[in-house]
C-alpha cells in the first residue's frame, strides 16, 4: 500500500508544480502585456484599460510560487531526501526571492500606479507619468521574470552548484537593467512636466 501511495502523492504534487509554473507565466506573460501599452498611454482613460489588467494579474505570481514552493519542497523530500541537489535549492531560493520581490516591489508599484491613473482624466498628470515610468516597478518584474526563467533551466540541466547560481543570476541582472531602461523610455515617463524656464532677457 506505501508504494501506491508515495506514488499518487508525487503525480498530484507534480500536477500542481505544473500549474504554479503556468500560473507564474501567464502572470508575468499579463504583466509585461499590459506594462508594454501601459507605458504607450498618454491619457489616463488609455492607462487604466491596462492597470485593470495589471490589476487581475496581481495575484497569479505570488500564488504560483506558493504552488511551486510547497510541492517544490514535498518533490525535492521524495527525490533527495533531507539534502537536495544543489539546483534544487537554488531553485527554491529563488522561487522564495521572486514570491517576496512580487509582493513587496512589483505589486505595489502596479497599486501606486492604479491610484495615480484612476485619480485624473485626459492627458497623463505629471503623477501618473512618473508613477508609470518607475524604473523599479518595470525593473523588478523584468528581473523576476528572468530569475523564472532561470529556474527552468535548473529544471531541464539539473546542474551543479556554481552553473545553477549563474543560470538564475544572469538572466535576473539583465532583466533588472532591460526593465530600467524601459520605464525610463517610456513615452508617458518623458512627458512629465518640467519647471518652466523663467523669460529671457535679451541685452
Amino acid at each position: 500500500m506505501q508504494a501506491p501511495f508515495v506514488a499518487r502523492g508525487y503525480a498530484i504534487a507534480l500536477f500542481i508544480h505544473i500549474l504554479g509554473v503556468v500560473a507564474l507565466f501567464a502572470g508575468f506573460s499579463m504583466q509585461q502585456r499590459a506594462g508594454s501599452r501601459l507605458r504607450s498611454a498618454t491619457t489616463h482613460e488609455e492607462a487604466r484599460r491596462w492597470t485593470e489588467m495589471l490589476g487581475m494579474s496581481r495575484s497569479m505570481v505570488p500564488s504560483g510560487v506558493v504552488m511551486l514552493l510547497v510541492t517544490g519542497g514535498y518533490l525535492a523530500y521524495l527525490l533527495g531526501g533531507s539534502q537536495p541537489a544543489a539546483w534544487i535549492s537554488t531553485a527554491m531560493v529563488t522561487a522564495l526571492l521572486i514570491g517576496i520581490v512580487a509582493v513587496a516591489v512589483t505589486n505595489r508599484g502596479f497599486g501606486a500606479i492604479a491610484r495615480a491613473v484612476s485619480a485624473g482624466a485626459g492627458p497623463l498628470s505629471g503623477e501618473a507619468a512618473r508613477r508609470i515610468g518607475s524604473a523599479t516597478t518595470w525593473s523588478a518584474l523584468a528581473a523576476t521574470n528572468g530569475a523564472a526563467l532561470g529556474t527552468l533551466w535548473l529544471m531541464t540541466a539539473k546542474p551543479g552548484t556554481l552553473e545553477s547560481i549563474i543560470a538564475v543570476v544572469l538572466p535576473a541582472a539583465i532583466g533588472a537593467i532591460v526593465g530600467a531602461r524601459l520605464g525610463r523610455a517610456a513615452p508617458a515617463a518623458a512627458s512629465r512636466p518640467t519647471l518652466a524656464s523663467g523669460p529671457t532677457i535679451d541685452n
